[in-house]
């Protein structure tokens, strides 16, 4: 009974993409964990692009986004400490708290646009 439930989990495991990795030491593993954490904030600041396209200053930033686009493109070079990774993600955060009121005011703007008087 315990082999065909191995089985069955190692069936479910494969079909579903997951696999034993024996390969990769522990290191390997943080060092994923590190890049992942850092590729999810640069994906979320990124997926504002056409938010901040709208904001008057939005160009500035646009400008910068090219950068964050190519960071993400060679982060695999990169070596990443996890005070590196905290610091960004303590970035982002502000970034996000930042630009959260801008953001609000040009959608109510656009809302207005199709009020009727």
């Amino acid at each position: 009974m315990k082999k065909r439930n191995k089985t069955c989990l190692a069936r479910r495991n494969a079909a579903v993409g997951l696999k034993k990795r024996r390969d990769v030491p522990m290191e390997g593993h943080k060092t994923q964990n590190l890049s992942a954490r850092i590729s999810n904030c640069l994906q979320t600041i990124l997926e504002l692009e056409p938010d901040l396209e709208r904001l008057r200053l939005g160009h500035v930033l646009i400008r910068e986004f090219q950068i964050l686009k190519t960071f993400l493109a060679r982060m695999d070079r990169i070596d990443i400490e996890e005070s590196d990774v905290a610091r960004i993600e303590t970035a982002t955060e502000s970034f996000l708290r930042e630009l959260k009121t801008p953001l609000a005011l040009v959608e109510l703007e656009r809302i207005r646009k199709y009020i009727v008087h």
